[in-house]
């Protein structure tokens, strides 16, 4: 019976190729909507290692054989490790956004909650509590990155999640030329594997076939 390996390189190269293709479309995706979009650091992470994975997971399998035992082990593998590198709870990532409108719709935030802070830089201390809400910026994929830091966040952590995500509902944004890049780089990363792999129809059809049998 044919298999998927007889396909080679077109199949290799769809396997790594197509996932990250669907991740540079959600960035483009999310850098597209009229507000900006708050998601966990933990969600985030695991977009990205499932996108990028294969990238690990198909060369590991081509030199030591994929097989019943081995797929698993390594997929497993792969996933308990990103399960050890995730970030807490706590922490967030904004798309379609730059840093001072993420610092001023947090400063909004705290004060809806009635929480008194000072803001030191990228900053914001929390002075009732022994909370700090740092910032940082990645301007290339427009987002905004939020950790809580201090015995405070194990339980002001959700109130302020609920309270942030209300002010950025109201906070209008418009889609930038970094939305459309990302859109652009997948749709060509989508059609590169269903180029190479036109010529393969024939056999991909014989494969189907015989599986179905």
């Amino acid at each position: 019976m044919l298999g998927l390996e007889q396909l080679g390189v077109p199949v290799h190269v769809a396997a790594v190729v197509v996932p990250a293709a669907v991740y540079f479309l959600l960035l483009g995706l999310l850098n597209s909507q009229r507000t900006p979009q708050l998601l966990r650091a933990r969600t985030d992470f695991v977009l990205l290692i499932l996108s990028f994975a294969p990238i690990f997971c198909v060369p590991v399998l081509a030199y030591i054989g994929a097989s019943g035992w081995t797929i698993p082990l390594v997929i497993g593998g792969t996933f308990a490790a990103a399960a050890w590198l995730a970030p807490r709870r706590g922490n967030w990532v904004i798309y379609n956004i730059v840093l001072p409108e993420a610092l001023r719709a947090a400063e909004r935030a705290l004060k809806a909650m009635d929480e008194p802070f000072i803001r030191t830089g990228r900053r914001l201390v929390l002075t009732g509590k022994d909370m700090t809400l740092r910032f940082s910026s990645l301007p290339l994929l427009r987002n905004v990155a939020i950790a809580a830091d201090g015995a405070g966040a194990a339980d002001a952590w959700r109130r302020f999640e609920e309270a942030f995500a209300a002010q950025l509902s109201h906070q209008r944004a418009e889609a930038t030329p970094m939305a459309a890049t990302f859109l652009l780089i997948s749709t060509m990363m989508l059609v590169t594997p269903l180029a190479l792999l036109a010529n393969r129809m024939p056999e991909m059809v014989r494969i189907l076939t015989d599986l179905i049998k």
